[in-house]
Parts: C-alpha cells; structure tokens; sequence
C-alpha cells in the first residue's frame, strides 16, 4: 500500500506523463488503439480468402479481401505509415541497423 506522500507524488507524475505524452496514456488505457482489433481482422480475412481459393472460389475471395482492406481502414489502419517505415529502413541498410 501506499502512504499519502507516495500517492501524491504517483498522482503527479501520472498528470505529468498525460501532459508530455498524450499518446502513451491512449496506448495504456486502452490497449494498442485498435491495434488488436486489425490484427484480428487480418486474420479472420486471410483464413477466409484462404478457404474460399480452396474451394475454388475466387470471384468471392477477392470480394472478402475487398471487405477486409475497408474494414481495417474503417479502424485506422494506416499502410502509407507501416510503408514509410519500411522503405526508411530499406534505405539507411543494414549498417544502420
């Protein structure tokens, strides 16, 4: 447990981190900003693609990936940034790294 004095200054430094990093106090409070939710998304979408090109049905299994690539997007799925990131790394070489 802790006493007033140690609350207090837990408290101030929690106000202090939210003012500095907005961002980071999203990311602990409520998980990874969807990030689960795409994942999970990505997954169900190949595994779904994946079933349908089995079953010989592709017309479909584009139509889900259509979906799927408007779902994650609808959850702030962002590939331009992931593609930066990427390609900066790709261009610095592996010295950089």
């Amino acid at each position: 447990m802790l006493d007033d004095d140690e609350r207090t200054v837990l408290e101030e430094t929690e106000r202090e981190l939210a003012r500095d990093d907005p961002g980071l106090v999203r990311r602990m409070r409520g998980g990874r900003d969807g990030r689960g939710r795409r994942v999970t998304v990505a997954a169900v979408t190949v595994v779904l693609v994946a079933g349908l090109l089995w079953l010989g049905l592709p017309g479909q299994a584009l139509l889900v990936v259509m979906l799927g690539l408007a779902v994650l997007l609808a959850l702030g799925w962002q590939p331009s940034r992931r593609l930066e990131a990427i390609f900066r790394r790709i261009d610095e070489g592996p010295a950089a790294r």
